[in-house]
């Protein structure tokens, strides 16, 4: 068989389903993931440094990527939109998109996927397998319950031809519709391993564990390019933007990732993994362990952040304690996940031997 063209299908429609406040702030494809918007580890990915054409697939609850995205140049990839009205489920939407490119293979993730597999030996294996649509598998490595099962990624590579078993309205999903049609008629459906875990975001908490592990990535694998520099630190690896500011009296226990325009002042305190976004400020005596901020956050002097995130122009008051919260510009929204004396002690407890200890992993 022969792959002939390939193109890129990404899914970033998103819907409520719980009804979670963390689920109002921001479109989950546009999440800031070690400072990048999630769906651009897709993008990337799918362009494999080439400049590939990609269909990012939308919903009326994810149009803001038009504007974040552009054309996706930034990203090295040519970005087409699609806007699915009906609503038209995973197959039904690349099926649609499908009609409107000349492709005869198509690379496929969902936009709230980091995938960790490798491109071009996914898509040799794709070819030399004479497979009607491969499906990425992987194991879950935070999973503690014992040997971890294979679970799809979100991600797939379709020949043409399977659209064919498509239906051209409805709701069609590919794991549940298009893949037992495929059986049914006696195509070959694979499966791939992928090398590494392909984590999703899907609410708070996975958001915050999925940052965390990114965070990791990108500081110890980061060459110091692009604006971006190591920063000498007693307490691990921090990868700062140029025009970040650190007081030397500030203490940093890392991994962490500094935005462009971050100014940290004397006597605070940040512990890894966390990451700061751009233009936000951490003030005298204020400690952050493990936590995110979007843009423009201020935590103000002597508060106290552990396992939390912090939207854009969220503002943490003088004095606060939070554990597990979210907290936008409209104020806390707590979202406990143990009992907040036992997470301080576990801070303190990283802090108290500076120079050499790390901080506990954080609650999946």
């Amino acid at each position: 068989m022969e792959i002939g063209h390939v193109d890129g299908i990404v899914l970033a429609g998103t819907y409520h389903w719980n009804g979670a406040s963390f689920e109002s702030l921001i479109p989950r494809p546009l999440l800031p993931v070690a400072q990048a918007p999630l769906i651009s580890y897709s993008l990337r990915w799918i362009g494999g440094g080439r400049r590939s054409r990609v269909f990012v697939c939308l919903n009326e609850d994810s149009r803001r990527l038009r504007h974040r995205l552009s054309d996706g140049s930034a990203l090295g990839v040519a970005i087409e939109y699609y806007e699915d009205r009906s609503p038209r489920g995973a197959a039904g939407c690349a099926r649609d998109v499908a009609l409107r490119s000349d492709g005869q293979s198509f690379l496929i993730s969902d936009g709230t996927v980091v995938p960790m597999v490798d491109r071009d030996r996914l898509l040799a294996f794709h070819l030399d397998s004479g497979a009607a649509l491969t499906v990425v598998v992987h194991r879950d490595e935070h999973d503690k319950d014992g040997p971890a099962p294979l679970s799809p990624a979100g991600i797939y590579v379709a020949q043409r031809s399977v659209f064919d078993f498509v239906s051209g309205s409805g709701f069609q999903d590919i794991k549940e519709n298009l893949i037992p049609r495929l059986h049914q008629a006696g195509l070959p459906v694979l499966t791939h391993l992928a090398a590494e875990w392909c984590p999703r975001v899907v609410d708070a908490h996975t958001y915050l564990t999925v940052s965390h592990w990114m965070i990791s990535r990108v500081v110890y694998e980061h060459e110091a390019t692009d604006g971006w520099n190591a920063v000498c630190s007693g307490g691990g690896e921090v990868l700062a933007h140029s025009t970040a500011w650190v007081d030397p009296a500030a203490k940093l226990l890392g991994p962490i990732l500094l935005g462009p325009g971050v100014r940290v002042k004397a006597g605070a305190t940040i512990v890894g993994p966390a990451s700061i976004g751009a233009d936000s400020a951490i003030a005298e005596g204020a400690v952050v362990s493990r936590s995110v901020t979007w843009e423009r956050c201020v935590v103000s002097e002597n508060a106290f952040l552990d396992a939390c995130v912090l939207a854009d122009d969220a503002r943490v008051e003088r004095g606060a304690e939070l554990f597990g919260s979210v907290v936008t510009a409209a104020g806390p929204r707590p979202k406990p996940v143990r009992a907040w004396p036992a997470a301080r002690k576990e801070v303190q407890a990283a802090l108290l031997p500076w120079t050499l200890r790390q901080p506990a992993t954080p609650p999946r």
